[in-house]
């Protein structure tokens, strides 16, 4: 029933009771109280019953939109729901081809276990051929590393060799060297036969000349029967005759009573020119091996080569020696005073150097020097130089330019430039009172030094033309008065020394 179908009802009536009844109308057609008051409860009910319809119209509008909103919520959670039944589907789908694709993989992975079950029992038949294969690896290996050691072994022993070889070596260098730079030594074959023994271990030697019957040295021969000796100088002419070492190890072999065990001898010569023959015997340590044969050789093939320069150097030194002499000559010559001076000097300053402890090359300057001290007086004139009285100052000054030209001249020889400055500075005074740079104490030369104190004892002991000579001992005595002033205290001291031992005072 709608809202307004109960307003017209209402309306209806209460609109009755202005409608004139029959039988109710009064006698002028009035409507009468009574049955208005007889209709009010059913109007009453009847509002009420509008009412209640109202409140329930109204719950039902209500409950109505309730349902509607519980519709539209239900509607919505189905749009959700079917939503989510689309994406399960979906993923159901997905899911479907993930599987499918799972199974393919699945049916791709029983392939490739199948293939890898193959190829392990490959792999375990290739391990088994590897397992032989590395079983024989091992024998080889094991073959290998026995070689190895036996190598190693033979390593160590040819490293012992060479590193032994190599000491020899550089001993035969050693003493090789010390053969070339004492070329001057007066006693060269003794040294060589040294050396030849040293490097042996031998501890008896002899150095024979190239006849074979000249002895030129010997060690521990002594004591030798005359009849060993012979059997020796036999065995040196065997080497000879052959040109090529002779060993005998063998006692049996060695002349009767000789004491010798063992020996080796071989020929020293020099491009094919014989220089003589080196023995070595009684070598202790064991026999006379190839290697001691090879140094032998060497020490031939190098002694050969010393020998020859040791003449020629002795050649050289005797002609440079004469030369110098011929030098000291030509001074002695323009001054017969001075006769024998140079020499005379040479000798004592030679002296004096030994006992200082000079070395050979510096004991070859200074005799050179002293040789040579005055050879500046060349320059200086005669009517100066013999003048028989004492000279006038101006003279002096002239006379004291033969160090300087003396010093000039021998410049012009490399060989004798060494002692140039020897020459020049041996009239200086250690108390700087000399000519002709004045120098002193240690600034002068020790050549210098030695050969001014010989030159003025000799000077004082020999006659001049404006003087008699004096005593060696008054020379000695004017010397010691003037150490430390003119002279150098220790070569006067020592000056003295060389002159008693030589007898000349």
């Amino acid at each position: 029933m709608s809202k307004t179908s109960l307003s017209d009802t209402s309306s209806g009536l209460a609109a009755s009771p202005a409608t004139p009844a029959s039988g109710d109308d009064g006698a002028d057609g009035t409507i009468t109280a009574a049955p208005l008051r007889d209709a009010r409860p059913a109007v009453a009910a009847l509002d009420a019953a509008r009412v209640a319809l109202l409140d329930w119209q109204a719950q039902a509008q209500q409950q109505l939109a309730e349902t509607q909103t519980r519709l539209a919520q239900t509607q919505t959670h189905l749009a959700q729901t079917e939503t989510q039944l689309e994406q399960s589907q979906s993923e159901a789908r997905a899911a479907g081809l993930a599987l499918d694709a799972l199974r393919v993989e699945f049916a791709g992975l029983t392939e490739e276990r199948n293939k890898i079950a193959g190829e392990r029992d490959r792999v375990a038949s290739e391990r088994d051929r590897v397992a032989q294969e590395r079983d024989e690896v091992a024998k080889d290996r094991d073959r290998w590393c026995e070689e190895c050691n036996k190598s190693l072994e033979e390593g160590r022993r040819l490293a012992a060799q060479l590193a032994e070889q190599s000491k020899r070596n550089e001993n035969l260098n050693s003493e090789l060297m010390e053969l070339y730079r004492d070329l001057k030594a007066e006693d060269l074959p003794t040294l060589i036969l040294r050396i030849g023994m040293k490097l042996t271990g031998a501890e008896n030697g002899l150095y024979v000349d190239d006849s074979g019957g000249v002895t030129l040295a010997a060690i521990g021969l002594d004591a030798l029967p005359e009849t060993v000796t012979n059997a020796l100088y036999e065995f040196t002419r065997e080497a000879a005759n052959a040109e090529e070492p002779v060993v005998r190890n063998d006692s049996e072999n060695l002349p009767d009573g000789s004491n010798l065990v063992n020996l080796a001898a071989l020929p020293v010569a020099y491009h094919g020119d014989l220089r003589g023959v080196l023995l070595v015997a009684n070598k202790r340590e064991g026999p006379f091996t190839e290697d001691d044969t090879e140094l032998l050789l060497s020490i031939g093939d190098h002694a050969g080569v010393a020998l020859e320069n040791h003449r020629l150097h002795c050649e050289l030194a005797e002609s440079y020696l004469s030369t110098i002499a011929v030098l000291a000559d030509a001074i002695e010559a323009k001054d017969p005073y001075t006769r024998g001076h140079c020499e005379s000097v040479a000798a004592v300053a030679m002296d004096v150097a030994q006992r200082l402890g000079w070395e050979a090359k510096a004991l070859d300057n200074i005799r050179y020097a002293a040789l040579l001290h005055d050879i500046g007086k060349i320059g200086i004139p005669d009517g100066i130089l013999l003048k028989p009285g004492r000279l006038l100052p101006e003279e002096y000054q002239v006379i004291q330019r033969h160090a300087a030209i003396g010093s000039d001249l021998v410049k012009r020889v490399p060989s004798l430039e060494p002692i140039a400055s020897i020459i020049l500075h041996h009239h200086e005074r250690v108390d700087g009172s000399g000519y002709p740079d004045g120098q002193s104490g240690e600034e002068i030369d020790l050549a210098s030094r030695i050969i001014g104190v010989v030159d003025a004892f000799d000077a004082m002991t020999t006659p001049r033309p404006y003087r008699d000579p004096v005593s060696p001992t008054e020379a000695l005595e004017e010397l010691r008065r003037c150490a430390g002033s003119q002279f150098d205290l220790v070569v006067v001291d020592t000056v003295a020394v060389v002159l008693a031992d030589r007898g000349q005072v």
